[in-house]
């Protein structure tokens, strides 16, 4: 093996050098065990599902979920996403639960994977979600159930609550208050801690507490939008009813102004008596791609730092030539707008009874995961840093270990193959791919009957869609559709008081 590595060596100088390489050889391995197959699969999934050919989308996402170093956990989220759109909440809310109670034993800490990560990158830990999209899995889950059964839509709305008060929770208690001590000294800061029951209604506590609400945390509002409408069901639950509209204020303040007034709250048994509710709800758009973006301050003090190091060391140091990248998010904005969706009530005879029901984003993913980013950008580059000089210092040990000369063969060598370890070093680009990159919705009260409804997108009429839906005394009926692009996609599926027909195909 010498004489074919380094033919112009003798065999016995070259001995050293390789049995100094083994070891960073099975490092570099390790950071190359994150290029996997089933990638390219799961990409044409995601562009397949954009085109509106779901059923490719799931073949080819099969493909990748096969696949043994997949990361399920991911894949199944858009299979959900994909299972949803083509009418079967069933087997989303299946896949939904049985990912959210993975992510929830993920979130324990895993020492031997950040072990492994610190000799590779954030791809060696499994993956957890990041907050909103952990949000998420709960609004999908609820959304999934009151469109399947609803038998257990309740259940999921009291996690809902209990979710939303343990943020809240944990946001209050960065809100200080002055305290003055009994020697006189100016006060200190302590944290501000809500009582129990706090419903938000009192505004000298909620204006410092929800000021410290990012969009991160925005999409609980629709999980709670979600829990207000089957509070809503049963009249007796007026105060949890209360507390979710209250939560949905909380969380997403510009849509919360559309429940001010009691005459638009209309959820439940707060309708007129003999009128229910309908709830069209739109998922519009892709969730944002993560792409690689380059910190060139921080590479540029590494790069320093590790000069100088090399200069006053006994050995050198791989130089900082590999870029120092983490994730970024790209939002999409180029989906259809609110005001391009167009959802009305026909009368017996066709005619419009009302001509247009209003869409309001309830949430935003591309300003929750452009929150994300900003919010763990210093954390990221912090570990990207620690890795850094974890990987240098290994070069150290091993040249010391082996006695390794400064400016020789074999230490120019170890130096490269120092380089192409921190070379292989990947950002964590794994995200939700199929979440919309918003979700809209627009709410109105009917009496109770079957009623014929008309949904387009934009100014045309060759994407128009008439949709029956019941509606019941006192009950909430959900009509949900998906525009990826620019044109409806999959099934329409309708919910709820009506559950008699599931989905209705275009």
């Amino acid at each position: 093996m010498g004489a074919t590595l380094f033919p112009d060596m003798p065999y016995p100088q070259c001995r050293p050098s390789l049995r100094l390489c083994r070891p960073l050889f099975a490092l570099m391995l390790m950071s190359m065990a994150g290029c996997q197959s089933w990638h390219k699969s799961h990409v044409a999934a995601i562009h397949s599902y954009a085109s509106g050919d779901l059923k490719t989308s799931q073949i080819e996402l099969q493909k990748s979920i096969k696949s043994p170093r997949a990361e399920k956990e991911m894949l199944l989220l858009d299979q959900s996403v994909l299972q949803l759109a083509s009418g079967n909440p069933s087997a989303a809310e299946t896949n939904l639960r049985e990912v959210r109670r993975e992510l929830e034993h993920l979130e324990q800490t895993a020492l031997g994977e950040k072990a492994t990560a610190m000799l590779t990158d954030d791809n060696a830990v499994a993956w957890a979600a990041r907050d909103f999209e952990r949000h998420m899995v709960l609004n999908m889950l609820l959304l999934s159930s009151l469109l399947n059964n609803g038998t257990d839509s309740f259940a999921y709305s009291m996690q809902v609550a209990q979710r939303a008060a343990g943020v809240r929770e944990g946001l209050a208690k960065k809100v200080t208050h002055p305290t003055q001590p009994a020697d006189g000294t100016p006060g200190t800061a302590g944290p501000a801690i809500l009582p129990a029951g706090y419903s938000g209604a009192n505004p000298s506590l909620t204006t410092p507490v929800q000021n410290l609400v990012t969009p991160v945390d925005k999409p609980i509002a629709m999980g709670s939008y979600l829990s207000a409408a089957i509070q809503s069901e049963t009249a007796v639950r007026a105060i949890e009813t209360d507390r979710a509209l209250d939560d949905v204020r909380f969380w997403n303040p510009e849509f919360g102004e559309s429940l001010a007034s009691p005459e638009s709250l209309s959820f439940g048994t707060r309708c007129k008596p003999g009128h229910g509710a309908l709830h069209v709800i739109a998922l519009v758009g892709r969730a944002p791609e993560w792409v690689p973006e380059s910190t060139v301050p921080t590479q540029a003090a590494l790069l320093i730092a590790d000069r100088i190091l090399s200069v006053t060391g006994k050995h050198t140091l791989p130089p900082t030539i590999a870029p120092v990248r983490i994730a970024r998010p790209v939002p999409d904005y180029s989906a259809v707008q609110p005001a391009a969706l167009h959802f009305s009530v026909l009368s017996a005879d066709n005619q419009p009874a009302i001509s247009s029901i209003p869409f309001q984003t309830l949430v935003d993913v591309n300003a929750a995961a452009v929150a994300s980013f900003e919010n763990n950008r210093d954390e990221e580059v912090a570990r990207i840093v620690v890795r850094r000089v974890v990987k240098k210092g290994t070069i150290y040990v091993l040249k010391e270990a082996q006695k390794i000369s400064r400016n020789t063969a074999v230490d120019l060598a170890v130096n490269v193959a120092g380089i192409a370890w921190e070379a292989m070093e990947k950002p964590d680009l794994r995200s939700w791919h199929l979440l919309p990159a918003r979700i809209d919705v627009a709410r109105t009260e009917l009496p109770a009957g079957t009623w014929k409804t008309d949904l387009r997108i934009g100014s045309g009429t060759g994407g128009r869609v008439q949709i029956p839906v019941h509606i019941a005394d006192g009950r909430n009926t959900f009509v949900v559709f998906f525009v990826p692009e620019n044109s409806i996609t999959g099934d329409i599926l309708v919910g709820g008081a009506d559950q008699a027909t599931h989905s209705s195909r275009q």
